[in-house]
């Protein structure tokens, strides 16, 4: 079994201090993992407003157990986790636990410094994280310090409860899709990577604050329930370029009646299933664009618009501005 436990809050001696665990060396902040192991890497990355994070994109080839042990010091990770379980996991906040078996999991979560947290499973399992460490005072500085306080009170409170309130939904996989994948040699690096981090803080953070205005929230479905809706999320958006399943299709696919799917999935995602596929789709539109490699054309017959007016229609619905305007404002900016 693969065992690594620490305390330390800088990411960049994380990198190292895994490392010398392995008995491997580390090179510029990343290392890749013994083959009797892993197959993959671990990563620290850091940018100029003082967020320090890691990335963790793994296959594990044995039993492991990775624990964070609680500190003096108080600080928070926010969590961006996908694991595919071919047999267990187990993940631990405090004395809490919440086990998976031969399932998928797709998580964005906060852990605190207050409590010891962990991961612990068997071989096969398929990791591919981000985790971002801030401490109160950081995140104060770009919300209210008043509810910065009381929220992260709240939430901490909830312990393992809590690590079901935020689904790994399209729109988080793809600002960490661009994180894990910008280029070295790209000169805006640096600033993709903040900018993207921030998109993510802010996003969770803004939809915790709504949420925990209501101290009784807790997301009405169960365990069960929630693994259902993501499994359907991931196959509605597992390739926005074809033509979705029909509600018949993926009701079966949950074994679930069309009405309770169609009920659990706009209380997880807060949109009915075909208009979250539509999102999805103008969203991966827009990256298209803004990569500037394509015309609004190119991208329009990618996605499967035979009428360009029909693409141009829903791209404004989505954003407000016509693609050919993205595509302006763009090199007007470079």
């Amino acid at each position: 079994m693969f065992e690594f436990d620490y305390t330390d809050t800088n990411y960049e001696q994380l990198v190292h201090a895994m490392a010398d665990a392995l008995k491997i060396p580390a090179h510029h902040d990343q290392l890749f993992f013994p083959e009797a192991t892993a197959t993959g890497s671990f990563r620290h990355l850091h940018v100029p407003n003082g967020l320090h994070a890691y990335i963790m994109d793994c296959t594990l080839h044995q039993d492991w157990h990775i624990q964070v042990n609680n500190a003096a010091e108080e600080y928070y990770t926010l969590r961006f986790d996908e694991l595919a379980i071919p047999q267990s996991l187990t993940i631990s906040v405090a004395e809490e636990k919440i086990r998976g078996k031969n399932t998928n999991k797709a998580l964005a979560y906060l852990t605190s410094s207050r409590y010891n947290w962990a991961y612990e499973g068997t071989a096969g399992c398929n990791w591919k994280g981000l985790q971002i460490i801030f401490s109160k005072h950081w995140l104060a500085q770009y919300f209210e310090v008043e509810r910065v306080e009381e929220v992260l009170t709240a939430y901490i409170s909830l312990k393992a409860e809590s690590i079901n309130i935020v689904p790994l939904d399209a729109r988080y996989r793809r600002w960490i899709k661009t994180i894990c994948h910008v280029e070295e040699s790209n000169p805006l690096r640096t600033t993709i990577l903040q900018n993207r981090m921030m998109l993510l803080i802010e996003r969770f953070f803004s939809s915790l604050f709504e949420k925990m205005s209501n101290p009784a929230y807790r997301l009405p479905l169960t365990h069960e329930d929630i693994a259902r809706v993501m499994h359907i999320e991931r196959l509605l958006t597992r390739n926005v370029l074809q033509t979705p399943p029909s509600i018949q299709q993926l009701a079966k696919i949950a074994a679930i009646s069309e009405s309770k799917l169609k009920k659990d999935f706009k209380t997880m995602y807060s949109f009915p299933i075909y208009e979250y596929f539509q999102k999805a789709r103008m969203h991966a539109a827009q990256d298209k664009l803004l990569t500037g490699k394509f015309s609004v054309k190119e991208v329009a017959m990618e996605l499967g618009y035979s009428n360009l007016s029909n693409f141009t229609i829903a791209f404004k619905k989505e954003f407000g501005i016509l693609p050919s305007q993205l595509l302006s404002q763009k090199k007007v900016s470079h």
